[in-house]
């Protein structure tokens, strides 16, 4: 008898062991989901993960992926209807995207991608998305798109201030364009070290903005009176104040221009879901630096996820985009260029040795083991626009990770 309870006991604790995973590559293998199926995507892992929270942020370690607008475009239309997400918030122009949508009735959604994001975002793999929205735009739930930056996207907002205010200061209607676009020359100018000219563009670009509002709320009834909606009046007086807002630098403060652009991103956030949305389940789609929650190694700067993730806890998903390998769009030089993320401590490269096309790992809650404290500790990763590689704590950073074995550049119209 007591041989026999020892033999049993050696089998239990063999088949315990063997049970155990016994790698790194083991553990990811057990602890990853296959997002890529024959058919599309299987989002349900996902599902799960995210629970009933109201936020969920998706990221990209890069612009620059068609791949990334093709699985996000449809992780949006799941969320929508799989998950009661209503609203779908964008990169891009708070005024631009408001407007651009308030007109979808009169606009084709290839149009409504033209006129409301950045050019980096107007990529084939993203028409689904934007069919989706019109398409859906008529119906008992239609999915409710919008912006939160502080930066034009498109000239749809600039185009509709010159003819609304033309009757009231047609000189002002002139310039708009060309007053408004010193903000980029501004910017430029603070990165050559010209004072001189970064105060000129950054004043032209401020004075222009609270001009265009003060003509806004001066003649409100009138523009009321000739058809304009109250919600397109406060979406433009609510831009323009931001446009202001985003450049009020002085020249040795110049370089806060980003911290400053994700902080008042994170208010415009705040102001939609409480004024314009409220009681609405959101998606935010945007780089992976400004949905995370918690900043990467040795930069210190307060982003948009910093403040959403204070504000609303555990209301709040973040999750990471990486790739593996492929081509990216750099949009600031339009070329395309290779990457290949082979380095040990790459969270890529760990995800890639699970051979899941596109491996999704879940974040929250995972306990700390021997084969998984590379999550609680610094690791790197690729992130395009951040200047290359890049280290952080991945369960600090983010709820979950998605990383594509290949990725792909964006295909754009010629």
């Amino acid at each position: 008898m007591h041989a026999f309870r020892c033999t049993l006991l050696l089998c239990l604790l063999s088949f315990i062991s063997c049970a155990q995973p016994t790698s790194e590559t083991e553990w990811l293998e057990e602890n990853t989901y296959e997002l890529q199926i024959p058919d599309g995507f299987d989002f349900s892992a996902l599902k799960k993960a995210i629970g009933n929270k109201r936020i969920v942020a998706i990221g990209e370690s890069t612009h620059g992926l068609g791949s990334y607008y093709s699985l996000k475009s449809e992780l949006v239309k799941y969320l929508h209807q799989e998950m009661g997400f209503e609203v779908l918030a964008m990169e891009g122009g708070l005024g631009d995207i408001e407007l651009a949508y308030e007109d979808l009735d009169t606009i084709p959604a290839a149009s409504l991608r033209d006129y409301s994001v950045f050019g980096n975002f107007r990529a084939l793999e993203a028409n689904p998305l934007f069919d989706y929205i019109k398409g859906t735009s008529k119906s008992q739930n239609p999915l409710k798109y919008t912006g939160y930056d502080t930066q034009a996207s498109s000239n749809y907002l600039f185009t509709k201030l010159q003819r609304l205010i033309r009757p009231y200061n047609a000189t002002l209607a002139d310039s708009i364009f060309v007053n408004m676009f010193k903000y980029q020359k501004s910017y430029q100018a603070a990165r050559e070290g010209n004072e001189e000219k970064y105060n000129e563009y950054r004043d032209i670009f401020r004075t222009t903005s609270l001009a265009l509002e003060q003509i806004l709320q001066e003649y409100d009834q009138a523009l009321r009176d000739q058809g304009e909606s109250e919600h397109a009046l406060m979406i433009m007086k609510r831009s323009l104040s931001m446009f202001a807002a985003s450049t009020d630098l002085d020249y040795e403060d110049r370089f806060q221009g980003i911290a400053l652009r994700d902080e008042l991103m994170a208010a415009n956030f705040e102001w939609l879901i409480k004024e314009i949305y409220p009681d609405k389940k959101i998606i935010i789609w945007a780089h992976n630096g400004h949905v995370e929650k918690a900043a990467v190694q040795g930069y210190n700067i307060k982003l948009m996820g910093h403040y959403l993730k204070e504000d609303h806890g555990d209301d709040y998903y973040s999750l990471g985009l990486f790739a593996y390998e492929g081509e990216a769009y750099q949009f600031w030089t339009q070329n395309v260029i290779p990457f290949h993320n082979t380095g040990a401590l790459q969270l890529e490269k760990k995800l890639a040795d699970t051979k899941k096309d596109i491996a999704f790992l879940p974040l929250n809650g995972q306990q700390s083991s021997l084969w998984n404290q590379w999550l609680f500790e610094v690791a790197e990763a690729y992130e395009l626009e951040n200047g290359g590689i890049i280290s952080f704590i991945p369960t600090h950073r983010f709820d979950g990770i998605i990383s594509f074995r290949k990725g792909l550049a964006p295909t754009y119209n010629k």
